[in-house]
């Protein structure tokens, strides 16, 4: 298995660390360093929350395979060109400019520079004959129009083909095979609710792995995620070893993340689809599936079980670089999960693993680990030093203890021992009834979720590449954290914003906050720029 090594600094940045505003203190009161908050009620806002978008699209269909017509006898390039423009008959000049579009098809193979030219002038040869023989243009025509408009990505003229093609052939044998590269021109569009209608009563088929895979596409664009799941699953499992199949695995584990499948039944349908019969195969699957699926898709708890059953599958043949990261990746997730103990036990066997890293972990990726390790204490210990939930204090106390002497840097290392000992002074010093929700502490505590909102926008963006725009989440929290309103602008709604604002929504309802040790309720505000990554 490749190293999963490469992941770590993104997952450090991803779990982040408080704001340097917000620094340990031993008051236990919240509201900010060296002063007590307000019995009562807190309201604060978070802006300027920016999420950037990823535009997924589907890549592994490539282009068709492409017709090659040959001449009856050996002919130039220039002298197909002079019998195609001399032809006048509509049925001979069709068969002309097939031949001359193959002609210029096999010389692009070998002239690289001059390929998309020399595709132009095979695409406008069959332009011209289709015009010529209106709606009586052949088969073959069509099919070579519908590639070469596919190679320059005119999708606009490519659908036009395919559907023409389809329409005037509807029962042949290759009719799905057609209807396939007919929805894919729309899906490059972003007319999914088009695509979805070309292959909507189409029977899925291993044998026709083109059509599956763009039903899976069409299916996801339009929110049946059941559907899509099973239509990428037949796909894959039907491609072979054809050009696109590293395109194609990427979508599979896309799916199995942001398609909603429940983790049981996502994993035996990876098996098949990979064909992972070994343990280190399976093993291999489960680790991508938890850091990647599940770790893009904000889907944290699926993501732990997948990486435990990982873990517990291969047992000591783990990559001795994987292990710590994938338990430094279940400590991070945890955070979400409003379990910090459990965070802080997976923590340690981060740590714990590094030593029999050796020498495939540098110097530089233990230190970011540890470092890691080590913001997240700090996260605890403000949480705990603000609001005064003692669930915080003891797993902050552990991080701390766990990552201290490990710190290379002299100055981190001193600031890490210091934060320790304020944090055993605020235990000594807080009182019972106080402790409210800190702005710097809950922002830093919420940000945690920025994958989750991203997540939201990245299904909208699969059909509005363009949107973006602001998104306004108000949180009502009451004493113990729990999370007992959500509003949103744009309200909740089907589409563009309004369909990311009730998936966020609907994710926020999970959330939690610290528990209060002071009574009364708590209502933030927080604001995302929506914009899709260039």
């Amino acid at each position: 298995m490749k190293r999963l090594s490469f992941l770590l600094c993104a997952l450090v940045a991803c779990g982040g660390t408080p704001e340097k505003s917000t620094t340990p203190t031993g008051g236990g009161a919240g509201g900010g360093p060296g002063k007590p908050a307000a019995a009562g009620d807190v309201s604060f806002d978070v802006p300027g929350i920016e999420i950037k978008g990823l535009v997924f699209e589907p890549e592994a269909l490539g282009r068709p395979g492409m017709p090659l017509v040959e001449a009856k006898k050996k002919v130039t390039i220039e002298k197909q060109r002079t019998v195609f423009t001399g032809t006048k008959d509509p049925v001979q000049k069709e068969a002309q400019a097939a031949i001359l579009a193959t002609l210029l098809y096999q010389k692009s193979k070998d002239d690289k520079a001059n390929e998309k030219a020399l595709w132009t002038e095979a695409r406008q040869a069959l332009r011209d004959a289709a015009q010529i023989s209106g709606d009586k243009v052949d088969e073959i025509t069509l099919r070579l129009l519908g590639s070469y408009e596919l190679l320059l990505e005119d999708y606009v003229a490519s659908e036009k083909a395919w559907s023409t093609l389809v329409n005037k052939a509807p029962k042949d044998k290759d009719v799905q095979y057609n209807r396939a590269w007919w929805a894919f021109s729309l899906l490059k569009q972003f007319k999914n609710s088009d695509a979805l209608a070309v292959i909507k009563d189409e029977n899925l088929s291993e044998k026709q792995p083109e059509l599956a895979y763009v039903t899976a596409w069409a299916k996801w664009r339009n929110s049946d995620d059941a559907g899509a799941w099973t239509a990428i699953v037949t796909a894959a499992k039907g491609w072979g070893n054809n050009a696109g199949r590293e395109a194609l695995d990427r979508d599979v584990y896309l799916f199995a993340g942001r398609s909603n499948v429940s983790l049981a039944e996502t994993i035996p349908a990876m098996f098949a689809v990979f064909g992972s019969k070994q343990k280190a195969q399976q093993y291999e699957v489960l680790a991508k599936l938890g850091l990647q699926s599940y770790g893009f898709a904000g889907r944290w708890a699926d993501g732990v079980a997948a990486l435990d059953k990982a873990i517990d599958l291969a047992g000591s043949t783990v990559p001795v670089n994987d292990l710590p990261v994938l338990r430094y990746s279940q400590a991070d997730f945890n955070v979400r999960l409003d379990q910090p103990e459990v965070s802080a036990k997976y923590g340690a066997q981060a740590i714990a693993a590094l030593p029999g890293c050796g020498t495939k972990c540098t110097e530089k990726e233990k230190q970011d680990l540890i470092a890691g390790l080590q913001g997240m204490g700090l996260l605890f210990h403000v949480l705990y030093a603000t609001a005064n939930d003692v669930r915080y204090y003891q797993p902050a106390h552990d991080l701390y203890a766990a990552t201290v002497a490990l710190l290379m840097d002299d100055a981190k290392r001193a600031e890490a021992q210091k934060n320790m000992a304020t944090l055993e002074a605020t235990l000594k010093n807080t009182k019972v009834g106080t402790g409210t929700h800190d702005k710097g502490a809950i922002a830093a505590l919420l940000n945690r979720h920025n994958q989750e909102v991203q997540a939201c926008y990245e299904a909208a963006l699969a059909a509005n590449p363009k949107l973006g725009g602001n998104l306004t989440l108000t949180l009502e929290a009451d004493q113990t954290g729990s999370v007992k309103g959500v509003s949103t602008e744009p309200k909740a709604g089907l589409a563009d914003l309004s369909a990311v604002a009730g998936c966020v929504a609907e994710h926020a309802k999970t959330w939690k906050l610290t528990k209060r040790g002071m009574a009364g309720s708590t209502r933030i505000k927080l604001g995302y720029a929506l914009s899709p990554r260039k």
